[in-house]
């Protein structure tokens, strides 16, 4: 079989290390931002909106905590973010109509309501497509990328790059050090290009761009070493915590610190349909241990450095206020929640309630898609901005309905 020029590009350009890099291509406002993904549909009873007067069968064995807010109730496995809530801002009203996980993660992530004809894209797919070229990606996902976090609509390099663990704790950016041989394959697919002497075509010229970050990353011992924590102090891994969780927030804000725009942090295992308690409190350390130690350091951390840096934590849906026969709590979209802190966020306020049972919001309800605004509006960004498909069809990159949430803006 003779090895023409289009085979050969073709093949090169799916080597995995060029396909998980994301491009980005037009200027805006750079204000980093980290979303904690509680993947699972963790419980809006548990961790944010306690209900300590409420009747046996909702609060089962759950216990709270007062948080640094009044009239709020934390989990208390969260006692150092208890103390630290007044720094945030608490969305207690998060609804939808969307109960299965495939469905609701879409809805929370895109902001909007999943299409049978259109695949939307994810906020940091989103803001990829409009952020200016440089060396780092602009959107990263850690360790892995949900379903519908990627680039849905928008050109394949608007999605994540994905550095996995590759050990508990451990995070590896793949093939991030040039292969032996590297520059030869360089040279020979440059002097391929230069062969048939046409102008570029549009797919031609973005292929080329996104080798040609991939080459820059790879050849820049500072870029390398942002993806690597080991040289953080010690005290600053025992403040995130030595636990999947508290590592990947870690670097998630050691990226953010660097010039990445966006990353994902993706934690599994909140999916809860029995014994609630147990599974939430139990490990080493157990999941709210995790989720209580990486937020508040990440707090700490942008406090102390004065970093600008948004942050968001949520989920795809909360869980049922009864309780189970199994001790657990199913899917319950009615009612969730989205912490959020940072710049651009009005610290100490909590948006919406919920009703004496948590079953469904009770004043100010909000959807993903208003949530997704407010976090276009901390970074400067109008909801009504347009973005194209690959045949050229403008779409908003929200629908008119959705508007951001004023009282938690700063």
């Amino acid at each position: 079989m003779t090895c023409t020029r289009r085979h050969f590009l073709s093949a090169m350009s799916a080597l995995p290390f060029a396909s998980a890099l994301s491009l980005p291509r037009r200027s805006r406002r750079r204000l980093p931002m980290i979303l904690i993904w509680l993947d699972g549909g963790a419980s809006h009873l548990e961790l944010f909106d306690g209900k300590p007067e409420a009747p046996g069968e909702v609060r089962g064995d759950s216990r709270w905590i007062r948080g640094a807010i009044d009239g709020t109730w934390l989990g208390d496995g969260l006692p150092r973010l208890a103390g630290r809530l007044s720094r945030c801002a608490l969305i207690r009203s998060l609804t939808h109509g969307e109960g299965n996980h495939d469905r609701a993660s879409a809805f929370v992530l895109t902001g909007r309501r999943p299409s049978p004809v259109l695949r939307y894209p994810s906020l940091g797919a989103a803001l990829a497509s409009l952020a200016e070229p440089g060396t780092l990606p602009s959107f990263v996902a850690l360790p892995s990328v949900p379903e519908h976090a990627g680039a849905g609509f928008l050109p394949r390099h608007c999605g994540p790059f994905v550095v996995s663990a590759s050990a508990p704790g451990a995070f590896v950016a793949p093939d991030l050090v040039p292969a032996p041989g590297q520059a030869a394959v360089d040279e020979l697919t440059d002097l391929l290009d230069r062969l048939d002497g046409a102008p570029r075509s549009p797919a031609e010229a973005a292929r080329d761009r996104f080798v040609a970050q991939a080459r820059a990353m790879g050849a820049d011992p500072a870029v390398r070493s942002l993806f690597d924590t080991a040289a953080e102090p010690a005290a600053e891994h025992e403040r995130f915590g030595r636990h999947p969780l508290g590592r990947a927030c870690q670097l998630a804000t050691r990226l953010c610190e660097g010039g990445v725009d966006t990353v994902l942090v993706r934690h599994t295992g909140w999916d809860h349909h029995r014994q609630i308690r147990h599974a939430m409190t139990y490990g080493f350390p157990g999941p709210m241990t995790q989720l209580d130690s990486a937020i508040s350091a990440l707090l700490d951390r942008q406090q102390q450095r004065g970093t600008e840096l948004l942050l968001c934590v949520a989920s795809e849906f909360g869980r049922t206020p009864r309780l189970n026969p199994d001790g657990g709590r199913d899917h319950w979209p009615r009612a969730g929640f989205a912490l959020l802190a940072g710049t651009g966020i009005r610290a100490g306020v909590v948006h919406g309630s919920t009703d004496a049972r948590g079953e469904e919001p009770a004043t100010d309800a909000c959807s993903p898609g208003d949530l997704f605004a407010t976090l276009l509006a901390a970074r400067g960004i109008a909801p009504d901005t347009v973005l194209h498909t690959d045949t050229g069809r403008p779409i908003r990159l929200l629908p008119e309905d959705a508007s951001p949430i004023g009282a938690v803006l700063a």
